[in-house]
């Protein structure tokens, strides 16, 4: 079962790759050092060498969570114009990346959040809040380019736009992935256009 030693940062991606896999085919209640220890073909003392405890390996999967959710909005306030079809753009990949890795950055925020752990709670806090944030600013250049109603609550506007696509990952995790992600999201997104556009 033991493979030789390796690089230690390709260890820990092949751990990391690893649990992420769990988490999509099993879910995140599933994600133990064991089965991580079995799906990487090492022994469980390999993994302790790289990660001191789950909760570790669950603070770098929060890690890799801010890169795709927040790193998409925040390149799109430096690439793209300010307007509702680039936030509708950034979101639409945000539906895709989530169908690709069946909803793993909510199922590990999920995971967290039943730990109860003070530390990992307050990261992943972090990360929604840097998410919110970037959503609020892409809304704000609508606003500046005249397509986004002046009066618009930009807070709960991006709050809305995350409870919308939090509910739907959730509920097409329930429903065993049976309907489309992104067709639905389409649906949801006109409704939003109704309340927040100038149009």
């Amino acid at each position: 079962m033991t493979r030789k030693y390796q690089n230690t940062g390709l260890r820990k991606t092949q751990i990391i790759e690893a649990a992420k896999r769990i988490i999509i085919r099993h879910g995140s209640e599933h994600l133990t050092i064991r089965r991580m220890a079995k799906e990487v073909g090492i022994t469980e003392g390999a993994i302790y060498r790289h990660f001191k405890s789950k909760k570790d390996i669950l603070s770098f999967l929060v890690e890799h969570a801010e890169e795709t959710l927040v790193g998409p909005v925040q390149r799109a306030l430096v690439e793209g114009p300010p307007s509702l079809k680039n936030l509708q753009n950034v979101l639409k990949s945000h539906i895709s990346g989530i169908e690709q890795r069946r909803g793993i950055s909510f199922q590990v925020t999920a995971e967290i959040i039943s730990l109860g752990d003070r530390k990992l709670n307050r990261q992943i806090a972090e990360v929604l809040k840097k998410y919110l944030q970037s959503l609020r600013e892409l809304l704000a250049g609508g606003i500046q380019c005249g397509e986004v109603k002046k009066g618009l609550n930009l807070d709960d506007a991006a709050v809305s736009l995350f409870g919308v696509i939090q509910g739907l990952v959730n509920l097409w995790a329930l429903s065993g992935y049976n309907f489309d992600l992104e067709k639905k999201f389409d649906r949801l997104w006109m409704l939003f256009l109704e309340t927040v556009s100038t149009g």
